[in-house]
């Protein structure tokens, strides 16, 4: 059979694109997205396949490097999958996520540029994230080196990320930067513990082991929340390590354990029990207090998080008399922000696990004009909401990813309140859904707000007012 002929183009990167990739063109036009390459690169470029009139491309060679290029802080980098962007310098991060944000709006959506304010930087941006998962494993994902070298079952043991790509593989992490270094300190004790004593990590293929996960959550005051999951219960080895651990770590004043005997991570059908400590972490952004739970849907940067509610708030003007409805309020952070200046707050969403905590968080605040609802925004009666509440003055919406259902957008287009509040983590869908929105709502500013340096994601908050 005759070899396929592998076609290599030059090609000058010019943006950031979807998990990590960076895109740009060859000197006749054609739109490649690449791998390994950063904004401003010129790269070789195998091409793989062509999908949609765009190339996906591998990287053979940097022909001349970006200026923008810097060397990346953190060992794991290119294997674990957690930063896509440590090789990129943050100003040009920034400014990669600001474009991304101005041409979905101005394509989609046909804003006009001068409603774009700068985005906001985050002050930090190394270990700022209250909470990551690590992974058990018996099967560690190997470099072609040690492929190539005999290993000990022990050797193969691993306590970190999925590999991208391969969900039975996982990177051994010794010093992770998204968070504290006590994170660090505790996961690598906890590895080495149980290591130790021939503990059995995970095997996801055949789902046998004992140890599944570690979630280690934190807060500003440095407090540690652990979160240890197995497939069986095992009183013996936890007493043993909690003769040591607590000792070791004063900083951790909560452990919870989980058993999984399923085939799937998911945790959030399973009861999580307290072994000792405090039931919740509490996180103070600005005026209001946060009890973080095991299982909380949380912002996981704090710091990040209160810029963002600081921009939603000074976006609704608020004097103390308006009703606010917050649609996809999860545990009713932002309505909880802003309650100490409206009237009143309406908060639905469709988890009912996070209508709890807010319900919870109003009480720890004090706060007598919150009510919150467990439905999905789509389902959601406008009648009850306006016979019970009244006409809102502000609507805030914060979707995931797949953004606004029409239906929402019939919901809000009935329901013609004076100020609109767009917290977008999805500038395409943003933009199709303020595009769907202009019949009866005019742009009027934009902000982006970077929450997750290093990473392609990327906020975006809009104003919108009603016609006049």
């Amino acid at each position: 059979m005759r070899k396929k002929t592998i076609r290599k183009e030059i090609v000058q990167v010019t943006g950031i694109a979807h998990k990590g990739s960076a895109v740009g063109r060859t000197a006749e036009g054609l739109v490649v997205f690449v791998d390994h390459a950063v904004p401003g690169d010129q790269v070789e470029v195998s091409l793989i396949k062509k999908r949609k009139g765009v190339w996906q491309g591998k990287t053979e060679s940097i022909l001349t490097p970006s200026p923008h290029r810097k060397e990346p802080v953190c060992n794991h980098f290119g294997i674990c999958g957690g930063c896509s962007w440590q090789h990129l310098n943050y100003t040009e991060q920034l400014n990669q996520k600001q474009t991304v944000v101005y041409d979905a709006l101005t394509r989609i959506a046909k804003i006009d540029q001068a409603l774009f304010e700068p985005i906001v930087a985050a002050s930090q941006t190394e270990f700022y994230r209250n909470k990551l998962e690590f992974t058990f494993s018996n099967n560690r994902w190997l470099t072609e080196q040690e492929l190539n070298t005999e290993l000990t079952e022990s050797d193969k043991r691993a306590l970190g990320f999925h590999r991208p790509g391969n969900f039975n593989k996982v990177v051994d992490i010794q010093r992770c930067h998204l968070q504290s270094d006590a994170s660090n300190e505790i996961r690598n004790f906890i590895k080495d513990f149980a290591m130790q004593r021939n503990w059995e990590f995970y095997n996801i293929r055949e789902n046998i082991g004992f140890l599944r996960n570690l979630i280690i959550r934190s807060n500003a005051q440095n407090q540690i929340m652990c979160i240890l999951v197995t497939a069986y219960e095992d009183q013996d080895k936890l007493e043993a390590l909690l003769e040591v651990l607590p000792n070791r770590f004063p900083e951790i004043v909560s452990l919870y354990k989980v058993i999984n005997p399923k085939k799937n991570d998911s945790l959030f059908d399973l009861n999580f029990i307290k072994v000792f400590g405090q039931d919740y972490l509490t996180e103070k952004l600005d005026h209001v207090n946060f009890l973080i739970g095991p299982k909380s849907f949380f912002q996981t940067n704090s710091r990040q998080a209160t810029e963002l509610y600081r921009i939603v708030k000074d976006f609704c003007s608020l004097k103390g008399t308006e009703t606010v409805y917050d649609w996809y309020c999860g545990v009713g952070s932002i309505g909880i922000y802003l309650a100490d200046s409206a009237k009143q707050i309406v908060g639905v969403d469709e988890i009912g696990e996070a209508i709890s905590d807010a319900y919870l968080n109003a009480e720890s605040n004090q706060l007598q004009n919150c009510r919150f609802f467990h439905s999905d925004a789509k389902d959601i009666s406008i009648e009850n909401l306006l016979e019970t509440f009244g006409k809102p003055d502000v609507v805030i919406v914060d979707p995931p990813r797949a953004g606004l259902h029409e239906r929402v957008i019939e919901h809000l287009k009935q329901l013609k309140a004076e100020t609109l509040v767009y917290v977008s983590c999805n500038p395409a869908t943003q933009a199709r859904d303020l595009a769907l929105l202009k019949e009866i709502y005019e742009v009027i500013k934009i902000k982006p707000v970077d929450l997750f340096p290093h990473t392609n994601h990327i906020e975006s908050v809009a104003l919108l007012s009603l016609h006049k």
